[in-house]
């Protein structure tokens, strides 16, 4: 080709023509994105899994001891029999047997709330699924007048293993003064700052902490609000009597 002197003359670079490069490329990229999300799931699985088991590790432990506990009550009372019958020891020794018995009976008690509430988790009802407050529990703090220790637990039963979170709200109604009173949480927990507390968990969490009571007010009553976030958002609302 002629050369015109003085003009400007474009540097061309000649390149193999591949028509399946581009192609290749895209392809390569779609394996690795995909390859990227299915090693999210299965690692969101085997989470969840680890967690099932801890669970049921937990569910198992209340069972052994809530039968170690029963045996033993089947022991001491036919010991508490036997004694009687046979003039063995005073009524002292007796009601000290008693007493015991009273406490692992307390024990249990407490024993098959536990079992019961990891059974609600693993293997709920049809009623039962979906975000609810399990429950709130109130106790006075021992020598230290209007301070009380709170716990609710919060729990998601469903199907599947995905997170919910969100906030809770907790109120205490009460009376003060011949009126009616509404307080909310972080006016008598000292820890709280905000109106609602944030949660998120996979099958339950607890929120506990300690109050203290203003003087004059009377409680009557604890008020929960949950409200998830997301697209499936859901609103729970609890009231329950103070104890």
């Amino acid at each position: 080709m002629a050369v015109v002197k003085g003009s400007h003359q474009e540097n061309l670079i000649i390149r193999q023509y591949r028509p399946w490069e581009r192609f290749r490329r895209t392809l390569y990229m779609i394996i690795f994105i995909g390859i990227v999300g299915v090693g999210g799931y299965f690692g969101g699985i085997y989470d969840s899994t680890n967690q099932i088991k801890q669970l049921s590790g937990e569910r198992d432990r209340l069972n052994e001891a809530l039968l170690e506990a029963n045996q033993t009550i089947n022991t001491l009372t036919q010991r508490v029999n036997v004694l009687e019958k046979g003039g063995e020891v005073d009524r002292k020794a007796t009601e000290g047997i008693r007493q015991t018995v009273t406490e692992l009976k307390g024990q249990i008690a407490t024993l098959e709330e536990e079992v019961a509430f990891y059974k609600g988790i693993m293997a709920p009802s049809s009623n039962d699924k979906g975000l609810r407050v399990s429950k709130v529990d109130i106790l006075p703090v021992e020598e230290v007048d209007n301070r009380f220790r709170y716990s609710i637990m919060l729990t998601q039963v469903a199907d599947n293993s995905s997170y919910i979170s969100g906030l809770a709200a907790v109120n205490f109604i009460g009376v003060r003064n011949g009126e009616k009173v509404i307080l909310p949480l972080r006016d008598l927990d000292e820890n709280i700052k905000d109106l609602g507390v944030k949660f998120r968990f996979r099958y339950f969490q607890e929120v506990a902490g300690d109050i203290v009571l203003p003087r004059g007010f009377v409680p009557e009553q604890v008020q929960v609000v949950l409200q998830s976030t997301g697209s499936k958002a859901q609103r729970v609302e609890q009231t329950i009597e103070w104890p």
